[in-house]
């Protein structure tokens, strides 16, 4: 499994952006079957039991830039949609209704809503599939 510091960092409930060179810290981490398997585990427990839009969506970003990591050769992808469970929380998200901000209004949970469906669409596309 990645290291779950490097996870919970990525995933954090700050406003600020995942940095970049924390999906390929995590990416290169993603070598074996069991490691993407525990990997989305933890994102997917962590994108399910979380009601903060800034995780959901981070966990949805995270998840999408590491289907396509050229290290996991396809692994984490196929753990993703062989788990009915992992894409039903991930569906959720594309409905995702969450409170509105007094300063930016909906735009978290819109954002959230659009991460969920790119994250979707890496799940579902033929690109970047290298095994």
């Amino acid at each position: 499994m990645a290291d779950k510091s490097l996870l919970s960092r990525a995933t954090d409930s700050t406003t600020a952006p995942t940095p970049g060179y924390l999906y390929n810290d995590i990416g290169k981490t993603l070598t074996s079957p069991q490691a993407c398997i525990e990997t989305t585990q933890y994102l997917i427990n962590r994108l399910s039991s979380k009601n903060n839009v800034h995780i959901k969506k981070k966990c949805c970003k995270v998840l999408a830039k590491l289907i396509v990591h050229p290290v996991n050769r396809g692994m984490l992808k196929r753990t993703l949609a062989q788990n009915p469970a992992s894409i039903g929380a991930i569906k959720e998200c594309t409905a995702w209704r969450g409170t509105m901000d007094a300063v930016t209004g909906d735009q978290w949970n819109v954002e959230l809503r659009e991460a969920a469906k790119e994250c979707l669409d890496v799940v579902y596309s033929d690109v970047g599939e290298c095994g």
